[in-house]
């Protein structure tokens, strides 16, 4: 988005530029025409789609346009231009209509009250919720389209939190009714039923002023609307918000315009039932289904009687295990010599593995070959002849020397490295 600065800041038209203010923007927008021709977009067959989307768009519009008008009391308590997101949620309602077309879905909110519900006008200011800590008691009524506040005591830093200085504080509420909005094929529009008018739009009660250092008693609001409609396409909607107020000469309090916060507070649709405020008892009626299921005659029905008992403790057994003791027979084993001979050469790979004793077994391995090996810092090379391999414990066939190292210990593998290989025979 362009914006509008220096000595040359206008707002209006000029040639193809277009510069206005926006709430919410300190600065001056600039937007550039542009596009294909109106014209092409109502009659050209490549903007079929456009027109449709065009069409629910505003739709939506429209509808949002009618649900600002049931808290038009409150919508001066807001830090922007809150229209276009209550437009977004009205889209998401009109998503859930499957059954007509596209570019014709309807918007019914009054079968989808939940996705209105604690709507803030609050962006960047703090909220309502954020201001009263407390929750607001409510009964709504939508048969006598009818609301109960019940607003407990305030008291500033506990439940009240003012952002600001001014002095007094006041809470109003609104009750209004919002239509459902049908696609009219014979207006190529979307209109609200034909009862609706002004007389639907809301009203509201508030509170007296009260000293923002102190707080507020606790204070019961009700109000009711005297307009009926004639069917049912339509949602009952309660809204809150909280104002300030500064004085004037001769000790009037006047309103301090652009502070405050409001909120949306419930909506009762025409699934919704009277009451479901917060910490209401109301039980609201629930439809049963009826599955019909086949019965079996002649099927005895036995009673299982269960006495009541009371509080058993849990029992609790320990089990103790001792640890294997090791005995000090020796086993019967058998030692198997393995030995190759391999002439010696320059470059053979083959290297002394092992030439050390185990308290275990007993194993000796020689390779044939050079051994490279490091001691105080000096590496040099030492020939060996002949291999042998002594096994203690296990009968080995003819293998070759990487297999013997596969059977030797963990431990024993840890100190061993293997670079030679062949076949190896062994004698008992």
């Amino acid at each position: 988005m362009p914006f509008l600065e220096g000595p040359f800041a206008f707002t209006g038209k000029l040639d193809m530029l277009s510069a206005y203010r926006m709430r919410g923007v300190d600065k001056i927008v600039v937007r550039r025409k542009g596009g294909p021709s109106r014209e092409k977009v109502k009659t050209s067959p490549s903007f079929e789609n456009t027109r449709r989307t065009m069409s629910e768009f505003g739709g939506c519009s429209r509808h949002g346009s009618y649900v600002r008008m049931a808290m038009h009391q409150l919508r001066r308590l807001s830090d922007y231009n809150f229209g276009s997101d209550i437009n977004s949620i009205m889209r998401q309602v009109q998503l859930r209509d499957g059954t007509s077309e596209w570019g014709r879905r309807s918007i019914t909110l009054s079968e989808h009250t939940r996705l209105l519900e604690g709507f803030s006008t609050m962006y960047k200011a703090p909220s309502f919720d954020s201001i009263v800590r407390t929750p607001v008691y409510y009964t709504m009524d939508r048969s006598n389209r009818s609301a109960r506040i019940e607003i407990p005591e305030l008291m500033r830093d506990i439940n009240y939190f003012p952002q600001n200085n001014h002095a007094m504080f006041r809470l109003t509420v609104t009750l209004g009714i919002v239509p459902d909005v049908t696609f009219d094929v014979a207006a190529k529009e979307y209109l609200p039923p034909t009862w609706y008018d002004p007389s639907y739009y809301s009203i509201d009660i508030s509170t007296g002023w009260n000293p923002s250092l102190e707080g507020m008693e606790s204070t019961v609001l009700e109000l009711a609307m005297d307009v009926l409609p004639p069917d049912n396409r339509w949602t009952l909607m309660l809204s809150i918000g909280i104002e300030y107020g500064a004085f004037r000469e001769g000790g009037k309090i006047d309103e301090v315009k652009r502070f405050g916060a409001a909120k949306i507070l419930a909506l009762r649709g025409k699934e919704d039932v009277s009451g479901g405020g917060v910490e209401d008892d109301g039980v609201g009626e629930e439809e049963v289904h009826v599955v019909a299921e086949p019965v079996t005659a002649d099927v005895p029905v036995v009673e299982i009687e269960r006495e009541s008992e009371g509080y058993r403790e849990p029992n609790v057994r320990y089990v103790y295990t001792m640890k294997e003791v090791k005995t000090d027979e020796e086993q019967a084993v058998n030692v198997y010599t393995y030995t190759i001979s391999v002439a010696p050469s320059t470059g053979s790979a083959c290297l002394v593995i092992r030439d050390a004793a185990s308290t275990e077994r007993n194993i000796t391995v020689l390779a044939t070959g050079h051994t490279l090996q490091k001691e105080k810092g000096r590496s040099y090379h030492r020939p060996f002849r002949e291999t042998s391999v002594h096994w203690v414990g296990v009968d080995l066939p003819a293998i070759g020397i990487p297999q013997v190292y596969e059977l030797l210990p963990v431990v024993e593998r840890q100190r061993l490295q293997v670079f030679c290989s062949g076949q190896i025979t062994g004698n008992g």
